[in-house]
């Protein structure tokens, strides 16, 4: 995911997931809830079949906590991986992965990408991907 800049993001002390998904109508979107230099943290809601192409991070980690839905991930040129409510899956710096929600609800995830570096995302696909905010 991409970088975020402190003062973009919420920062607050506390926040809630179910007060996050609740300022938002319908999916994809995405809210920036917590930014440093250190780490960025993100709860992102996809429809079905919404996805964020290949891509890798040569500096961060990346790690994705499943709320509800569905999140499968290819990493490298293999496994693919799904998890559901409660899954954790996590992608090391340099490696190549992309995503995409899959069964029947949204997706909601908590993303936490460490460090949070400007140019820290390379595309490995023309695809783009939009959301709203």
């Amino acid at each position: 995911m991409p970088y975020v800049a402190p003062e973009e993001a919420n920062n607050r002390l506390l926040d809630f997931v179910g007060e996050i998904i609740a300022r938002h109508e319908s999916p994809p979107w995405r809210e920036r809830v917590l930014a440093t230099g250190r780490f960025r943290l993100l709860v992102h809601c996809w429809p079905a079949g919404f996805g964020h192409p290949k891509h890798y991070h040569p500096r961060a980690d990346e790690i994705w906590y499943i709320c509800q839905g569905e999140l499968k991930v290819t990493f490298d040129e293999g496994p693919t991986l799904v998890a559901g409510p409660g899954g954790i899956l996590f992608a090391k710096k340099g490696t190549a992965h992309d995503m995409v929600s899959v069964g029947e609800s949204p997706l909601v995830m908590l993303v936490f990408v460490a460090p949070n570096e400007p140019d820290d995302e390379v595309s490995l696909s023309p695809q783009k991907v939009e959301f709203s905010r």
